[in-house]
């Protein structure tokens, strides 16, 4: 292994995939120092992707290690390398959503709607209206139903494919689109739902 794969201060450049799986490989052997370049990678985009899975920054940092810890656990036993990543985003998947079970939280029904270009939501709107718009996005999410939330933030906070969501959540690429138009929909009603309350509010203010 390369000096430089040893060195967690270069994790932010995963550019080279003959590089990245060699550091993969090195922590499925039991290289700490390679599993601390692929946490320092990884560990701020999990914790935000938990995060608004389950709507609360601690706990999501929380689950993090969590993730990590299992991660570490279950290395030597994963055989598809490159697919690091999407391997990883499994086991954050599936750990946020046993842990919304275990709160025992009640999601509202899905209705069967066309998929909404959720994207304009989920960014934000200008600087002035960041915090609002942020959120409005946080109320949005936690009112989407567990499953159908981890496909979009897989697609809109991750960037990954339909494929590699269907990977991730081990489920058909069928199923993933499917979600993805629910929880477009869910979330679209929810963020209008929210924004038409707020706006509700501020006329009642200006009121004289």
């Amino acid at each position: 292994m390369s000096q430089s794969a040893r060195d967690p201060t270069v994790a932010p450049v995963l550019t080279d995939t003959v590089w990245f799986v060699e550091v993969v490989r090195d922590a499925q052997a039991g290289n700490l120092s390679a599993f601390d370049t692929l946490f320092q990678y990884y560990n701020a985009r999990i914790c935000t992707y938990l995060a608004r899975m389950i709507d609360n920054d601690e706990e999501g940092r929380d689950l993090a290690q969590e993730t990590f810890i299992k991660v570490w656990r279950a290395l030597p036993g994963m055989n598809d390398v490159p697919q690091f990543e999407t391997w990883l985003y499994r086991i954050a998947t599936n750990t946020a959503i046993d842990h919304l079970r275990r709160r025992k939280f009640r999601w509202p029904l899905s209705k069967n709607h066309e998929a909404d270009d959720t994207s304009r939501y989920m960014h934000m709107a200008g600087p002035e209206k960041q915090i609002e718009e942020a959120e409005l996005i946080k109320m949005a999410l936690a009112q989407v139903s567990p499953h159908y939330r981890a496909c979009l933030l897989l697609q809109h906070v991750a960037g990954f494919t339909q494929r590699e969501i269907a990977q991730s959540l081990n489920l058909s690429e069928k199923s993933i689109s499917i979600y993805a138009g629910r929880g477009c929909e869910q979330f679209r009603q929810a963020y209008e739902r929210l924004e038409n309350g707020q706006d509700a509010t501020r006329k009642r203010r200006s009121a004289p």
